[in-house]
């Protein structure tokens, strides 16, 4: 994702992140469909080309995916940690909603032009801030209401709380077709009106700028960052621990109220 803003950050637009959104979310679809989780969605597996304003972005890297109803033996943990949703960080059971979790981060990454969470160390203290103060990534002011809506709900820290594929690839077919095929004569113009606005020129122009100054002036990563590629994760172990000594600390209160 850092390449493809460093390297085409004055073409990019509305019109094209939401073909990207759309593509990621049919090729997601797909895999779901099928009944299966990729167990390893991040910005690094997304592979992205441009060509006559043209976006075509695929998943990549179907090594770790694995049937939805199938549990594995070994509880060993890969990824690139924003992309992780808590509860699978916490040691739980890796479901469709973890990935619709880190279309939501991968979203993040689109709108802010930065990593999530690069100003962090991927380490312990980024997962407990993310498992148990719910920390997410910054939504820049120039995003659309629409865009940071569904990017939260990607977020829920309740996994049934997340859409689906489906609700997903419906809300981003409604923008496309505003965004890029918008007819006053249609029946629901008010609603597409309100699209419209929320994805206006000013807020494009905003986002540009910030990618713009990214692209010429960008961050190295930190040396945890690595956001090509996955790698093991070994805090839910420390995560299981605190959030026991949190409940044996809320059973002891309890009892001391009594």
């Amino acid at each position: 994702m850092r390449e493809l803003i460093k390297k085409n950050y004055s073409i990019l637009n509305w019109k094209l992140i939401i073909k990207m959104l759309y593509n990621i979310c049919d090729g997601l679809s797909a895999i779901h469909d099928k009944n299966y989780n990729h167990r390893d969605f991040h910005s690094g597996n997304i592979l992205n080309s441009i060509h006559n304003n043209t976006i075509k972005s695929v998943i990549s890297d179907f090594g770790l995916c694995s049937p939805a109803n199938q549990s594995s033996a070994d509880k060993s943990l890969y990824g690139v940690l924003p992309f992780v949703a808590p509860e699978v960080l916490r040691g739980g059971e890796f479901t469709k909603a973890a990935d619709i979790y880190g279309f939501g981060m991968l979203m993040s990454g689109i709108i802010s032009g930065k990593a999530p969470f690069v100003d962090r160390d991927y380490d312990l203290h980024l997962a407990l801030d993310i498992c148990k103060e719910g920390e997410r990534p910054p939504i820049p002011e120039h995003t659309p209401e629409p865009y940071a809506a569904l990017m939260k709900h990607c977020w829920d820290p309740i996994p049934t709380n997340r859409p689906t594929t489906d609700e997903l690839y419906g809300q981003i077919v409604k923008w496309e077709k505003v965004i890029c095929k918008f007819e006053h004569s249609d029946s629901q113009v008010a609603t597409k009106l309100k699209i419209k606005e929320a994805f206006n020129h000013e807020r494009e122009e905003k986002w540009k700028a910030q990618l713009a100054k990214l692209a010429t002036n960008s961050c190295p990563l930190k040396k945890s960052q690595n956001m090509l590629a996955s790698k093991k994760l070994d805090c839910s172990k420390q995560l299981t621990e605190v959030k026991d000594v949190e409940m044996k600390t809320n059973d002891h209160s309890t009892l001391y109220t009594l």
